[in-house]
């Protein structure tokens, strides 16, 4: 298990390594408000407003900021369904916010509902939120909007880590549950899409995707980043245009194995070119 000193550490080191624009966040669900840590803001309590999570999330990834969030906090139900601070009634089940504006069948819009990742009810009543690197508490998740090379490159570690690929339920709805839940509930890593919601009011870019990793992870997420960095696998990506490249021997092998021809083409004369 890792201490909420290499959490800092850690977290801050791959932050660097991808050359985030936004912090990872720390992300933690609590039992009760004796949980809250020291010196978060609690919405309604502090700024006497209520906002979407992933809203919150943004203002820890950007701003700095812890900020604990119960149900009188959110502005946004579906995270109170996903996070389980509230039972799913029947009018949400049969999928009536979502038909007809983005759903073409009622039917459809409840299949969406019924399959949103949920928490069990009434096992935690909020959750809080801080930047990886300043963060309070020990994270149960750590979340990370991220462009697609830095996806690459954290699959990619992944990968390396125990060879397995990271397999996610995706949506275009309720970005702030799906980043959340799978992960708490499986104990893996996850991706996500940014929603409407956390591209309209919480500032997710068009690129961005997010990728969601386990804190006890972390040490071997730098070990695969300064492996990776080592064998030309890191950041920058080496970018090249080149017909016939140079392939890595057991690339070359497997090709030739499978019946490949792998030799390279004659030089081609050089076309003329007037200055």
């Amino acid at each position: 298990m890792v201490s909420l000193k290499e959490v800092h550490e850690l977290g801050t080191e791959l932050e660097q390594w991808l050359r985030m624009r936004v912090h990872p966040i720390a992300v933690k669900m609590l039992k009760s408000k004796e949980e809250v840590p020291e010196g978060a803001i609690i919405p309604t309590r502090d700024w006497k407003h209520k906002y979407a999570l992933c809203q919150s999330f943004a203002k820890s990834q950007r701003d700095g900021l812890t900020i604990a969030m119960f149900k009188e906090d959110l502005w946004c139900f579906e995270p109170v369904i996903g996070l389980g601070l509230a039972e799913p009634n029947q009018y949400f089940l049969e999928g009536h916010h979502r038909y007809p504006d983005s759903v073409r069948e009622l039917k459809a819009a409840g299949e969406w509902c019924r399959n949103m990742p949920q928490l069990e009810y009434g096992l935690y009543k909020g959750i809080v939120s801080a930047p990886i690197n300043t963060c309070n508490f020990m994270p149960d998740v750590i979340v990370m909007h991220v462009n697609g090379m830095m996806m690459s490159q954290l699959l990619i570690v992944k990968c390396w880590i125990d060879g397995k690929d990271v397999y996610s339920q995706l949506s275009g709805h309720a970005v702030c549950v799906y980043a959340v839940v799978p992960p708490l509930l499986k104990r893996e890593c996850a991706v996500s899409i940014p929603c409407k919601g956390d591209r309209r009011l919480a500032s997710a870019q068009d690129d961005e995707i997010i990728f969601t990793l386990l804190p006890e992870m972390l040490p071997d997420f730098i070990a695969g980043t300064k492996f990776l960095q080592e064998h030309n696998w890191g950041i920058p990506m080496i970018q090249e245009y080149k017909e016939e490249y140079d392939l890595k021997p057991e690339y070359a092998k497997i090709g030739e194995m499978l019946g490949m021809d792998l030799k390279k083409s004659p030089p081609r004369p050089q076309a003329y070119q007037k200055y």
